[in-house]
């Protein structure tokens, strides 16, 4: 959707809800008062973030009523190292993923790490049936490089027997997978001293060829990253044959906030009918990182307070700039 000017209708967002206590600092800012910060995401026609707005580009309403903007926090640059990141790499089991592929990525996957603050935890899980661990979420490039490199013998063992790292997933596959990482993350942050209290990045990054069962409901699952604040980033590795059926795989971006991309591409991705030239050589998907790190460090964000216990928040925010997209799923609170 597109804002058109502040004499044109004004396009109706809605933000991400990350419950943080006190709303959390970013950069070793002082804690703010106790609300909700909402997140989103002003966009340009080539899925980029727009940077530079202030507070006066925007307009809040609660339920109906006019609020002021407070706590605003404008995106930051992709180069910004100061909020940490909890994220989980997905990669789909899929036989039609050349392992070669996947392991050319090794060393680009440990330089994930260099594009978020020190303190960032990043694990792997490979998606079939099953989701198994194959790097847990730490701050161990070590261990991300290793599960990159083992992927095709771990697929193999996966496919001949169970394992204790994995957990049942069924056909609903991929978007079970998603719900039980989005899990992961929350449990992750709670478990952690130094992220109490503190605003901290989270993801879900999927490399699959467009392996999204259509059978599966996927209002819950968007509903549940909603909740708790996690961004989808679904990657096309690159296949011969694809159809309408990909607009499944990135409506996982589009329905909860985050940018889909082709596996190695220089620019995210708009739709399925004309997809960007891929680029599987090694270390090629370090460009999706970049995708990944310019569009969570360019949210743009505000705290509301939080509803009484058993009543509900209609959220409004109005953007007076015209041709931006806001991408914000989320229009109620709690």
């Amino acid at each position: 959707m597109l804002c058109k000017g502040p004499a044109a209708r004004a396009v109706l967002i809605a933000g991400f809800i990350a419950v943080l206590g006190p709303a959390g600092n970013a950069g070793g800012q002082q804690p703010e008062r106790v609300g909700q910060r909402i997140y989103f995401s002003v966009l340009d026609r080539s899925d980029k973030p727009v940077l530079g707005l202030t507070a006066a580009d925007f307009t809040l309403r609660l339920s109906g009523r006019a609020a002021a903007i407070e706590g605003f926090r404008p995106g930051l640059p992709h180069t910004d190292r100061s909020i940490p990141l909890i994220a989980w790499i997905l990669i789909d089991f899929n036989p039609n993923i050349r392992a070669e592929i996947i392991r050319g990525q090794a060393e680009s996957a440990t330089r994930f790490f260099e594009l978020f603050h020190p303190t960032s935890a990043i694990g792997v899980k490979l998606v079939s049936d099953r989701s198994e661990t194959l790097a847990s979420l730490a701050h161990d490039p070590a261990a991300v490089r290793a599960a990159f490199e083992q992927f095709s013998q771990r697929r193999a063992e996966l496919r001949s027997g169970s394992s204790a790292d994995a957990v049942e997933v069924g056909k609903a596959g991929i978007m079970r997978a998603i719900e039980l990482a989005i899990g992961e993350i929350e449990s992750y942050a709670r478990s952690q001293p130094s992220l109490q209290g503190r605003e901290a990045h989270r993801a879900v990054m999927i490399l699959s060829d467009g392996n999204v069962n259509p059978s599966v409901k996927a209002r819950p699952l968007y509903d549940e990253a909603a909740r708790a604040g996690v961004f989808l980033y679904p990657v096309f590795v690159p296949r011969p044959v694809y159809g309408p059926w990909l607009s499944s795989f990135f409506d996982l971006a589009k329905k909860t906030g985050g940018v889909a991309s082709i596996f190695g591409a220089l620019n995210p991705e708009l739709d399925w009918i004309s997809l960007s030239r891929p680029n599987t050589e090694a270390n090629a998907l370090v460009f999706n990182f970049i995708h990944m790190a310019r569009d969570l460090n360019g949210k743009y964000s505000l705290v509301v307070p939080v509803p009484p216990a058993g009543k509900g928040t209609r959220l409004e925010i109005r953007c007076r700039i015209k041709g931006l997209e806001l991408r914000v799923p989320r229009r109620h609170l709690p």
